[in-house]
């Protein structure tokens, strides 16, 4: 095996596995986010594993080099700073190329903050979508968080304490009495959870629950019970319209629940119009 995308704990050091330590103590190099804080479990573990960074800002420079190092047979392990590699973490871009030179690599299993999020919820999880991080700019995270609001999926994504609050009142001001999940710290000593409507939530953020920490959401999925699908494709379009989405999403969301394609939504739309 060239690969092993190898899980580590996102706090309780406890989580760590036998198989993951015995791997990272097996494998020629380990390929780390942050070697600082890499270097902190190693140190834990005993582990004097080789380490050598592998991010965003390297991973074009240095990718070529570790394929041809694992055409010579060594062997390597990817871990993200917490949690598993390449959810939201680079990585994926080297299993790309391994594929294409037909490498072998396999998974060694950890935790996610994300699943344990929504399984710590109480909200339905039987279908859901994982969206990560929203975009920076305040024009894409509007966009984004519509897509999201008008989605009728549970979702999850991550953000920061520093904006957690105007996330929460930004769902609050669009649908006040949606139920979301708010996960702190999980696995950690400080480890919280609350799920509530939004005005809640907007409520307890930093009154029961500290704006400190790594934060996980999860929002219920729009309740499609309001929509009658035998009803004419233009009186579905302006259904969502009328409910705050902007015409080329609601367009985009009803072909989407009736399994149609944008662009015949949108003709049909326009026909009426």
């Amino acid at each position: 095996m060239n690969l092993y995308i190898t899980g580590t704990p996102i706090g309780n050091l406890d989580d760590m596995s036998y198989r993951q330590i015995s791997t990272l103590k097996d494998v020629d190099v380990i390929l780390a986010e942050d070697t600082r804080v890499t270097r902190k479990l190693l140190n834990h573990f005993e582990i004097d594993t080789k380490l050598i960074s592998y991010h965003d800002y390297n991973k074009e420079t240095v990718t070529t080099k570790i394929i041809e190092e694992m055409k010579i047979g060594t062997t390597f392990a990817l871990v993200s700073d917490a949690g598993m590699p390449i959810i939201s973490d680079p990585g994926f871009e080297l299993v790309q190329e391994m594929q294409k030179e037909n490498l072998e690599y396999t998974v060694i299993p950890g935790a996610s903050a994300f699943t344990m999020a929504l399984i710590l919820s109480g909200i339905p999880s039987f279908e859901f979508t994982y969206f990560g991080f929203l975009p920076k700019s305040n024009q894409k995270k509007r966009e984004k968080l519509e897509e999201i609001l008008f989605h009728y999926k549970t979702s999850v994504l991550y953000e920061s304490p520093h904006r957690i609050k105007k996330l929460v009142q930004n769902i609050k001001e669009n649908d006040p009495e949606r139920i979301i999940s708010v996960s702190r710290e999980i696995s950690k000593k400080f480890e919280q959870t609350l799920t509530c409507t939004a005005k809640e939530m907007h409520e307890k953020l930093g009154a029961e629950m500290p704006l400190k920490g790594e934060f996980v959401i999860v929002i219920s999925g729009y309740d499609e019970k309001e929509v009658e699908y035998d009803e004419a494709i233009d009186a579905h379009v302006e259904s969502f319209i009328e409910a705050g989405m902007k015409t080329k999403a609601a367009i985009k969301e009803v072909a989407s629940l009736r399994g149609m394609k944008t662009q015949e939504v949108y003709d049909l739309y326009h026909m009426k119009k």
